[in-house]
Formats: C-alpha cells, sequence, structure tokens
C-alpha cells in the first residue's frame, strides 16, 4: 500500500459503511501501523475500535477520513506539526462506548397493592 492506498481504503470504508470488508481494513490497519508516527497508530487503534463495534462508525468514519487526508498530507509534506497533532488529537478523543447501564428491574406490582399476612 502507499499513502494514496491509505485514501483509498478509508474512502471505501465510508462509502460501505455499515459494511466492513475484512481485507480492506486489515490492510489499512498494517498500511497505518506501517507510516508509524503518532497520527497514524491513533488512527489505527481507531480504526480497530470500529470494527470492533467499540466506536460509533457513525461518528467516527467521517473523522478518521479526515484524519486520513490529514496523514497523507503531511507525509508528502503538505502540512506541518500542528496540524497533524490537532488531527492526532481529534482522533485520539473518539472513545470506546462505555458499557450499557444494567436496566433496574421494577416490581410488576406496586407496593400500594401489597398486603400484610
Amino acid at each position: 500500500m502507499s499513502d494514496h492506498s491509505i485514501e483509498i481504503a478509508i474512502t471505501k470504508l465510508v462509502q460501505e459503511a455499515p459494511a466492513r470488508d475484512r481485507k480492506t481494513v486489515d490492510g489499512l490497519i498494517a498500511e497505518l501501523r506501517a507510516v508509524g508516527s503518532p497520527l497514524s497508530l491513533v488512527i489505527a487503534r481507531t480504526v480497530e475500535y470500529v470494527d470492533d463495534d467499540l466506536v460509533d462508525p457513525g461518528i467516527a468514519l467521517p473523522a478518521l477520513a479526515e484524519a486520513c487526508a490529514t496523514l497523507v498530507a503531511g507525509i508528502r509534506g503538505e502540512v506541518d506539526q500542528r496540524v497533524l497533532s490537532a488531527a492526532e488529537y481529534q482522533i485520539a478523543t473518539l472513545e470506546p462506548m462505555p458499557d450499557r447501564p444494567p436496566k433496574i428491574a421494577t416490581p410488576d406490582v406496586s407496593i400500594t397493592q401489597l398486603k400484610r399476612r
């Protein structure tokens, strides 16, 4: 893969959402890890979160696409470190969703309907 293939893979994920192609996801994660920058690593981690349904794809995928475009621009020398750091912060804040709280059981009979024996 190349910087161009990063853009193609993330675009494919966005366009085909909510479906995810395993080969595209794995290839994108591998390429991002190969770049090895802080931004690429946080993008790779978040793509894994999306793939594991820990982060809402409807929220994460557009931000990931923007971050990938910024990463590629950084690889090409078109943006400075401040822009890359801002994109890294934006993606790093996409935390996994917390577990849903358990439902509280409600009684079928109200307390006023109870009678002492």
